[in-house]
């Protein structure tokens, strides 16, 4: 079977020749660079690195990569948050770089690669307890490694894009495969970014500069976990809205368990101001001097307050206790105060029908994330160099495979739950008839849209709905009005709709956990996907359809649905791939940082001794 390529959205042969160009020159010097410093010459990057060095206080190999990794993943970040936003207000692009919002992206992406591979170049004694080992005299720290890896993967997604799209069609979501390939590759790399303070702790000890440089590390982490919110940010979402609650209770739960379970009292209030200072700086950005939307985000103050509250109570001796406490206030009463922000400036507010399965995946999901949060405090202490000895020697891999144990059981639980809740219905059976009370008419036409649904139990089921909405997009801006009862199963929107130019106008309702459907109102038509125009008339009866068909209208139809489910299944062994690469490495330097430790430890008792 031969299926057709798609041409929207996709690249043109100049710019697969400018993407080809820029990795090409920046891999070769690259190659330049690591065969130089390998040889013994001396070289600019060398030399700048041991002058910062110098200036850190840290070896030559650790001194480049904290500045360079935060710059990158401030263009990422801003630049996601831009594209989102231009793809809401405009609709599609024409290809790689076919709006200027993809360069910080694709530059960010090649900057954490850079970051990652800085390191293996000038990786040099003083080295951790525990590396990989290139070749003879050659090893690497294993931050470097993970690092070069999360790139990797992440620039990967960038050709892998267009080749999605010419397969099928233009997803315009951010959770297609590709999408969630670069962005996962980016806020993976964070995790090697903890990992690389830990080495240098481990070497060099802790000092102000250091934990600095860890607040704005677990401060990134927040900011580069609600990339994965972004849709219901905006107020677009194409999955159920379970989900909202549930990766902020994910992503808070987890970061400030990393950071408290390890530092001192109003650490995570710290990270918080980082987060709270750039998320906001980047959604102003984009929405004052770009003239976009403004992307809405959740504020987190609640959750710090309670894991901080949690260690004040508990300590943090027992950081799985106090990752299993903190989660489970995170999923409860956490879920609560996002709610009650959600009412006050989110742009989907979440009804209180939610709240009770809100909260009951919020507390297996809270609960996973500050398990898989002690999981990796406990591993970057113990690279960092902590000794918690125990006297009796077999205690201590009892004690190691537990917490792993414990670290996987939290893993799952999240996992389990998030992918228990992403699946989306379109059975609502519901149809309505459509009446415009018309507010401006000529060129750009505005309406009222007033709809009488059937059947007639229809309405009790509105009533409770996760959202019921007149929506329309792309068409120059974002427009989003709630569905307002005026009598018996009859709802009208709280503002007009616009139906001219290349708006997408709709009503879109989501029943229950998982039906999501949606009506057109008008849509133009669009030759270069063979759409006809849609224009609905006063008492037009229109049947509410897969809101995937009028959300992803540049989505083909006409594809297999194997080749669907291969595209999710190879991004699911990648993100697999990602995780296991994530737990090996900082399992090793963890491994080594418990040598170390029982080495000092042993001479220290040999010179007391002696």
């Amino acid at each position: 079977m031969v299926i057709p390529l798609a041409t929207t959205g996709t690249a043109t042969f100049d710019q697969i020749a400018i993407v080809t160009g820029v990795v090409g020159l920046l891999y070769v010097a690259l190659a330049g660079l690591l065969w130089r410093e390998r040889t013994g010459r001396v070289t600019l990057v060398g030399r700048f690195a041991d002058t910062i060095g110098r200036l850190d206080g840290v070896p030559r190999w650790a001194a480049l990569t904290p500045y360079l990794h935060a710059v990158s993943l401030l263009a990422c970040a801003f630049g996601v948050w831009w594209d989102i936003a231009v793809h809401i207000d405009k609709g599609r692009d024409t290809g790689p770089f076919g709006t200027p919002a993809h360069y910080p992206i694709f530059f960010g992406i090649l900057g954490v690669i850079v970051s990652g591979v800085l390191p293996i170049a000038l990786a040099r004694k003083p080295l951790p307890a525990r590396t990989i080992k290139l070749t003879k005299g050659w090893r690497i720290p294993c931050s470097a490694a993970l690092i070069t890896v999360c790139g990797t993967f992440a620039l990967v997604g960038f050709p892998l894009d267009d080749v999605w799209h010419r397969l099928f069609g233009e997803d315009v979501t951010l959770w297609g495969p590709t999408h969630l390939l670069m962005i996962g590759g980016v806020v993976f790399s964070i995790f090697a970014r903890l990992l690389a303070i830990a080495e240098v702790e481990q070497l060099m000890g802790i000092n102000k500069r250091r934990l600095f440089q860890e607040l704005v590390s677990v401060g990134a982490l927040l900011i580069a976990w609600d990339l994965f919110s972004t849709e219901f940010n905006y107020g677009v979402p194409q999955f159920p809205l379970i989900l909202q609650p549930l990766l902020i209770v994910f992503g808070s739960a987890m970061a400030f368990t990393i950071l408290r379970a390890r530092r001192g009292p109003g650490t995570t209030f710290a990270a918080l101001a980082v987060y709270l200072v750039i998320r906001g700086g980047i959604a102003w950005a984009v929405a004052e001097p770009l003239g976009e939307i403004v992307g809405h985000f959740p504020l987190l103050i609640v959750e710090a307050l309670l894991v901080e509250v949690v260690a004040f109570a508990l300590g943090n001796k027992n950081r799985f206790r106090l990752g299993l406490v903190s989660g489970v206030l995170i999923g409860t009463v956490g879920v609560v105060a996002e709610y009650a922000w959600s009412q006050v400036w989110m742009p989907i507010a979440w009804p209180s029908s939610m709240l009770p399965s809100a909260i009951g995946y919020g507390v297996i999901v809270g609960a996973g994330a500050g398990l898989v949060g002690a999981w990796l405090a406990t591993r970057y202490a113990e690279v960092a160099g902590e000794d918690r000895a125990i006297g009796i020697k077999h205690i201590r891999p009892v004690a190691v495979r537990r917490t792993h144990q414990l670290g996987a059981v939290g893993l799952v639980a999240v996992v389990a739950t998030v992918l228990f809740c992403v699946p989306r219905t379109a059975d609502a059976g519901v149809s309505g008839v459509v009446s415009l009370e018309r507010v401006a008419t000529g060129a750009e036409p505005t309406a009222y849209v007033t709809i009488t649904l059937t059947p007639a139990d229809a309405a009790a089921h509105v009533d409770g709905a996760r959202w019921f909405e007149a929506l329309a997009w792309q068409g120059g801006g974002l427009v989003y009005h709630s569905m307002q009862k005026v009598a018996d199963g009859t709802y009208r929107s709280a503002d007009p709709l616009p139906m001219y130019g290349k708006w997408k106008s709709m009503i879109r309702l989501h029943q229950g956990p998982r039906d999501m459907v949606a009506a057109w109102v008008y849509a133009p038509e669009d030759l270069a996907i063979a759409k006809p125009a849609i224009q609905v008339s006063n008492g037009q009866t229109v049947e509410f359809v897969n809101e995937q068909q009028t959300l992803r209208r540049e989505e083909r139809t006409d594809v297999p649905r194997w080749m669907w489910n291969a595209g999710y299944a190879l991004l699911a062994v990648v993100g697999l791939l990602e995780v296991i690469g994530i737990a090996w490495l900082v399992g090793r330097g963890a491994r080594g940082g418990r040598m170390r430790a029982a080495h000092l430890a042993a001479g220290d008792r040999e010179r007391e001794t002696a």
